[in-house]
């Protein structure tokens, strides 16, 4: 696969965000250009860490090309989340690359500064990270030196790209109604609480929960994001 030059992870209240998780984001092809500046400004917006907020899940998405933005995760569990609800919107291409070594990422993090100009001389290496041919949307490398690897230098990396392309396809296939009884239900709520605060009956909760793959999906992406930590931790 061709080596890339990641973007660096932000700066966060004046001091360096270490993410061992990647991920880049391509609109998909059959939004216009500028519909795509607006959903990539929202999403930009929605992201941004504020000054007085202490932290938060995401390290500052920003851009890195007219129609791809780019940002690090500090845990398995907040990527895994975060492609799975990207790749229900139907918006984006998801492009996963996992770094194992602290020093490495803390490498990126120290080139910050380039200037914006450098973007353009870096497009041959941003179309590596581009999602958009992979099966369900969704690519999973690995970092190793200033190069990425695949499922083909490691395999392990094949089965959480598999998972992830499966759960993408159960998210986008599932009803509205199915998403949000799964909310209610992960946020705690029963199946019976989950009706009453829907004006439905409990069976039309636990239709809709079966009928989205609902705890099964929840139980892949579990082990989807133990492997990822897995991966980072050796």
């Amino acid at each position: 696969m061709p080596s890339c030059l990641f973007w660096p992870p932000c700066m966060t209240q004046g001091h360096k965000v270490v993410g061992m998780f990647c991920v880049t984001l391509t609109v998909v092809k059959n939004i216009s250009n500028i519909q795509a500046d607006q959903i990539m400004d929202r999403l930009v917006e929605s992201l941004t860490v504020s000054p007085e907020s202490g932290g938060g899940a995401a390290s500052n998405f920003h851009k890195i090309s007219g129609r791809q933005l780019q940002g690090w995760f500090t845990s398995a569990e907040e990527v895994v989340g975060f492609i799975l609800t990207a790749a229900r919107s139907g918006s984006w291409r998801v492009h996963l690359t996992a770094v194992p070594d602290k020093g490495q990422a803390c490498e990126y993090d120290r080139v910050y500064r380039e200037p914006e100009a450098l973007i353009g001389k870096r497009a041959q290496t941003l179309e590596s990270l581009d999602a958009s041919r992979s099966p369900g949307g969704v690519q999973v490398t690995m970092a190793q030196g200033r190069s990425l690897v695949d499922s083909g230098t490691v395999p392990a990396l094949g089965l959480i790209e598999a998972g992830m392309q499966l759960l993408g396809s159960i998210e986008r296939r599932r009803s509205d109604e199915g998403q949000e009884a799964g909310l209610l239900v992960n946020a705690g709520a029963s199946q019976r609480a989950t009706a009453d605060h829907l004006g439905v009956s409990q069976q039309a909760v636990s239709s809709r929960l079966q009928a989205g793959y609902w705890y099964e999906s929840r139980q892949v992406a579990y082990w989807l994001a133990h492997q990822l930590s897995e991966i980072v931790s050796h």
